[in-house]
């Protein structure tokens, strides 16, 4: 009779064993979400803050990754970052290769169709100005997805062999706002700076002056792309400046908030793409396509000039 009765509680023990795990890995099937802190040639760096990554969730069906913190991107191989403060997004690709720069709106109060041309200013030297392609390419993306009237352009006022410092880059943005309606400002600079005068310093200190003056003017959103990585040896004292510079651009860039900067490392745009330029610096155009692809993305990501 003992025995029975030690056989009986033995095995309601062991369904009670069995009911917990039961309910344990039920608990583990659901969606996981978790929340983690998260940029060459003739140009220059920018800025960002948070970034949101879509994945796999921590445990069972697929969950997403939101991060408000800053990543830099250090390697040449490394992913494009996509930077921006509390609320700002940047989308990674499948790969683990960050897509882009982004940020500020809330994209369900993005509105399409919203943005004239003579509002947005495209400024910076050759790695723009030498075709205008990445401007044209962009300026084709936002026709195509309501962002740009059919008839209408940018004000791209970018012009090869000039720098952030002496008030080059600077007075392009100055020229394009003299209408006053400058609501938008797409980017980049600090090449030429590194390329002509080995001077990233310089640089940053003319873009900080910059982004004063476009907060005077009540500049809503800047995004600035950063150059790919030079190729070829010649230009190792290029990629150095670069280099140093990079960080110190997109942190800048980062911490303001009028107005709102989105960062745009170019690099994994470019990474395995000797084809994106003949001089080892400037893109061809198919360089030029690629490189306007990437800004648009992060236009539409961070809700700038939609």
């Amino acid at each position: 009779m003992r025995s029975t009765r030690r056989h009986i509680a033995t095995k309601l023990s062991v369904l009670g064993l069995l009911s917990i795990g039961i309910w344990a890995c039920g608990e583990a099937n659901d969606g996981g979400t978790s929340s983690t802190g998260g940029g060459g040639p003739d140009g220059a760096t920018g800025g960002a803050g948070a970034t949101v990554t879509v994945g796999t969730g921590d445990t069972g069906t697929g969950g997403a990754a939101s991060s408000a913190a800053v990543s830099t991107s250090s390697s040449s191989s490394s992913n494009s970052s996509s930077s921006a403060s509390t609320g700002e997004a940047s989308s990674t690709a499948a790969g683990g290769e960050t897509g882009a720069t982004s940020g500020g709106s809330d994209p369900g109060e993005c509105v399409k169709g919203q943005t004239k041309g003579n509002q947005v200013a495209v400024i910076g030297e050759s790695f723009i100005a030498a075709t205008h392609g990445i401007t044209q390419q962009i300026e084709k993306q936002a026709k195509a997805n309501g962002s740009l009237g059919a008839n209408e352009r940018y004000i791209d006022n970018s012009v090869s062999g000039t720098t952030l410092a002496n008030d080059q880059i600077p007075s392009q943005y100055r020229k394009a706002a003299e209408n006053g309606m400058i609501k938008y400002v797409l980017m980049d600079g600090g090449g030429n700076d590194c390329l002509l005068r080995g001077d990233g310093d310089a640089a940053l200190a003319a873009a900080e002056s910059l982004f004063e003056t476009m907060e005077k003017d009540n500049v809503e959103k800047v995004l600035y792309f950063f150059y790919p990585d030079p190729i070829g040896n010649q230009y190792a004292s290029l990629k150095t400046c670069l280099d140093a510079l990079r960080p110190k651009m997109k942190a800048l860039c980062d911490g303001l908030t009028a107005p709102k900067c989105y960062w745009l490392d170019l690099r994994p745009t470019w990474n395995g793409h000797n084809e994106y330029t003949q001089d080892g610096i400037h893109p061809t155009a198919a360089g030029s396509v690629a490189t306007g692809d990437a800004v648009w993305e992060a236009m539409k990501t961070s809700c700038v000039a939609q």
